[in-house]
């Protein structure tokens, strides 16, 4: 049976609009290690939210599809990537000049982008990723049935300079991609064809100029039953050697765990999940698996399957959904779940941090029982606050 958990503390904001599942994010653009929601939707409108404020806004877009935040310039800093279904790919650095007019202000800074470009129409996902392992980032993005990959040049008049010249297309409909690292370090692409299963990609490069020259086939998964929804990589896991793990979310509900192309394990969750992230909830240095559906089920997954779930709101359908670290209130990020309703709210539950997601018993605690034996003095009250005390993490001698 899963447990049932509940979260109290939430931010609301105000953001409307109809939106993509790609086009929401927690990370740090304005590189002060402290993470933002960015957040875009159809109508041209792109959001960042820092806090319990929101501070830098741009509109008239286009229709955006995906965004992301990495070190695109390889630089050492983070860049807001947004990309729109007509294939204009925006570029934002964070200008520190607008940090004092946004606290002057109640209303957002207007920011602008450094870079406008046209890339293919379409583009329905990005990742910021080492993916030709050459020691730089790339910038990747999928099609329909294409995956694509441009490097940054900042000598050229279009800076977004591609890198397959001999671009593979899959001939089918791609569900989903991700990156993951191998024992070696090398990355991988990750890719959910419907009717082929998950192909494991690596790229080759040339031996004299060290440029991107073609993908390898380095493995096949099986096909699942159900169309794949979404994927995530790169799972930090704790200790043990091998590759990182990478997991499948399908439209049937079930959840896959692989490590490679070897499947851990698989959970059938029960509701069909349209969003996966990945999270430290539990402060164990490892990433647990998050997932939501449209109802704003959202599942807890640990790497030996165990899960307990959240329900969002009784009557409220989920626009969109993402889940990872952010600040509110202070100076340390905390795990976070973001749900944006059709009503347009962007609801920030915070500080969601879980001590086990397991089931624990005393016998779990290196206590001493024998307080709580103490029938004849101790009250039963007595008793069950003593059990607390040993629980909690400053626990006192007894």
């Amino acid at each position: 049976m899963v447990r049932t958990i509940s979260f109290v503390q939430s931010q609301v904001f105000r953001f409307e609009g109809t939106m993509c599942q790609e086009a929401i994010t927690l990370a740090d653009f304005d590189n002060d290690s402290l993470n933002e929601l960015c957040i875009g939707n159809i109508a041209g409108d792109l959001a960042v939210f820092k806090g319990s404020e929101h501070v830098w806004k741009a509109q008239n877009l286009g229709m955006i599809t995906c965004l992301g935040v990495g070190d695109i310039k390889n630089k050492g800093v983070n860049s807001l990537v947004v990309i729109t279904g007509e294939g204009l790919c925006y570029v934002f650095d964070h200008d520190c000049s607008l940090d004092s007019k946004s606290s002057e202000s109640k209303s957002a800074s207007l920011i602008t982008h450094n870079c406008r470009q046209k890339l293919p129409l379409n583009i329905k996902q990005l990742i910021i990723a080492d993916v030709t392992n050459r020691g730089l980032n790339d910038l990747i993005v999928i099609l329909d049935t294409v995956v694509r990959i441009y490097a940054w040049d900042a000598e050229a008049e279009e800076p977004l300079k591609h890198q397959d010249h001999q671009y593979h297309n899959f001939e089918q409909q791609i569900d989903a991609i991700t990156v993951n690292t191998s024992a070696e370090g090398l990355q991988s692409l990750f890719v959910c064809i419907p009717s082929e299963g998950i192909k494991i990609l690596r790229a080759t490069r040339t031996a004299d100029t060290n440029e991107f020259m073609r993908w390898e086939l380095v493995h096949q998964v099986v096909k699942f039953t159900s169309p794949v929804t979404d994927a995530i990589g790169d799972i930090r896991k704790c200790g043990g050697t091998g590759d990182n793990m990478v997991s499948f979310a399908t439209m049937d509900g079930i959840l896959k765990m692989y490590q490679g192309d070897e499947e851990l394990w698989s959970i059938q969750l029960g509701s069909p999940i349209f969003a996966l992230v990945k999270t430290d909830i539990d402060k164990d240095e490892t990433d647990e698996l998050v997932a939501c559906s449209w109802d704003g089920l959202t599942f807890f997954v640990d790497h030996h399957k165990n899960c307990v779930r959240y329900k969002f709101e009784e009557t409220v359908k989920i626009r969109a959904f993402c889940a990872g670290q952010y600040a509110i209130g202070g100076s340390k990020n905390k795990p976070a779940l973001v749900y944006v309703t059709f009503s347009g709210d962007v609801v920030i539950k915070y500080d969601v941090e879980l001590t086990s997601l397991g089931v624990q018993t005393l016998h779990d605690y290196p206590i001493d029982l024998s307080a709580i034996c103490d029938t004849e003095h101790l009250s039963r009250q007595h008793r069950a606050k003593i059990v607390m005390d040993l629980l909690s993490p400053k626990a006192p001698s007894y």
